[in-house]
C-alpha cells in the first residue's frame, strides 16, 4: 500500500481496484473503497463522479457499476 501510494496516482489505483473485483457491480461505499486505497472519501467520490461523467462507471447507493471495462482499463493503465 506505501508504495501504491507514494508511485501511482489515486485515480489510477482507483480503477485498478474497481477492475479487480472482476464483477459489474461493485457493492461497497465510497468510505470503504477510500479505506482500501488509504485515500478520504470525499476525494474517491470526486473521481467516481469523475468517472461516471466519462461513462466508466455508474454510481448508485452502495454501488459502483462499472459500464465501460476496457476504458476503465485504459485510466488503470495510463
Amino acid at each position: 500500500l506505501v508504495e501504491e501510494v507514494a508511485f501511482t496516482r489515486l485515480d489510477q489505483r482507483l480503477a485498478r481496484l474497481l477492475l479487480a473485483r472482476e464483477q459489474p457491480v461493485v457493492h461497497s461505499t465510497h468510505q470503504q473503497l477510500a479505506e482500501e486505497l488509504g485515500s478520504v472519501r470525499e476525494i474517491v467520490s470526486r473521481l467516481l463522479k469523475g468517472f461516471a461523467s466519462q461513462g466508466l462507471v455508474s454510481l448508485g447507493r452502495e454501488q459502483v457499476a462499472v459500464v465501460d471495462r476496457e476504458g476503465l482499463q485504459k485510466l488503470a493503465t495510463v
